[in-house]
């Protein structure tokens, strides 16, 4: 009798455990166990306004006007290339790393181990480049006839479309990543009233559709699968590229903060409230223990949020202090974050 309850309670104890449900709950106590927060590198560099920091490949670029770096995330230099560009505008892909000139009208292509692929002249007055992913590149500029346009370039050089649409100030382009399609969003005025025209265009450079909405200044774009998010200081449109639904969002606050993490479109208000909405415009409120939030960024399966002084794990509900203000955060793959200061970086790494 004795030995049929241990092989009744046995089977039921293997049933339990085999359940995805308590397997599930058993995970979510092991990730919400501590975790340690480490720094394990500090490195200096001469701050100036000039400075841009962008993410890239398995570390960060650099670059002052003077000097591109190339580190890791463990705070190896990959690469420093003297360049000298007073006014400049800076992108890249996974592949090359793209540095306009806007005075002298020129075009460096650069490879990742910091080789000069291309150097091309141009014509226009280009006021930002932006690297699509098949290494192609855009080029947004302005001519003496109030006609603005994007130029389509190879990373050799050859023009492949120029797109100019007159009476309007072109205010973003942007360049979806999985794609190498790219949207040009412009303003004009007619009949007293403003526009905001949206043009979508294949990586070709063909137009697939346009529209525009009245007295609507977008000031980001984003891509959400195969939407196209436009954000108002107030206001965030989703539109399906598949058919002609878009789903509207009004905001009680301004947006301070917006960007696409996990699938989810994350918006931080003036009031510091965190809200989540989704592709379909669903939205839900999140709870961070951190004031003063500056921004969200992902690693792993779990939100970074960073503040003036402190970044914060919000599933671990960890966090680390600093002494100074952050400028920006990186993560790289699932247990590395940057962390920029004025004239020094550090190097943590989450255990």
């Amino acid at each position: 009798m004795k030995k049929n309850k241990i092989i009744i309670i046995s089977i039921i104890l293997i049933i339990i455990f085999l359940n995805p449900k308590t397997i599930n709950i058993i995970r979510s106590k092991m990730n919400n166990s501590k975790v340690s927060i480490k720094e394990t590198k500090e490195i200096s560099y001469g701050y100036s306004n000039n400075t841009s920091f962008i993410k890239y490949r398995d570390g960060f670029l650099m670059y002052d006007g003077k000097s591109l770096k190339y580190m890791d995330s463990e705070a190896q230099r990959k690469f420093d290339l003297n360049i000298r560009i007073e006014n400049y505008s800076i992108d890249t892909n996974n592949s090359n790393i793209y540095l306009l000139d806007k005075m002298k009208k020129e075009v460096y292509i650069i490879d990742k181990k910091g080789s000069l692929m291309n150097k091309l002249s141009l014509k226009e007055n280009a006021l930002m480049i932006k690297a699509l992913y098949n290494d192609d590149f855009l080029i947004h500029y302005t001519t003496d006839v109030e006609v603005e346009g994007v130029k389509l370039y190879s990373y050799k050089g050859e023009e492949i479309q120029d797109i100019s649409i007159p009476q309007i100030i072109i205010n973003l382009v942007e360049v979806d990543k999985n794609t190498s399609n790219f949207v040009v969003s412009g303003i004009s005025i007619k009949d007293d009233r403003l526009y905001n025209n949206i043009f979508y265009y294949n990586k070709k450079g063909e137009l697939i559709f346009s529209y525009n909405i009245e007295n609507k200044v977008f000031v980001k774009t984003m891509f959400l699968d195969d939407n196209l998010v436009f954000v108002d200081p107030k206001y965030i449109e989703i539109k399906n590229l598949n058919d002609e639904n878009a789903k509207k969002i009004n905001l009680d606050e301004e947006i301070a903060y917006v960007d696409i993490i996990d699938d989810e479109i994350i918006v931080m208000d003036s009031n510091k409230n965190i809200i989540s909405i989704d592709k379909y415009g669903k939205e839900k409120i999140k709870e961070y223990s951190i004031e003063n939030i500056k921004g969200i960024k992902n690693i792993g399966n779990e939100n970074i949020v960073y503040s003036d002084r402190s970044i914060y794990l919000s599933k671990n509900k960890q966090k680390k202090d600093f002494t100074k203000d952050i400028l920006d955060v990186f993560t790289i793959y699932d247990n590395s974050v940057i962390v920029i200061f004025r004239g020094y970086i550090k190097f943590l790494n989450i255990d």
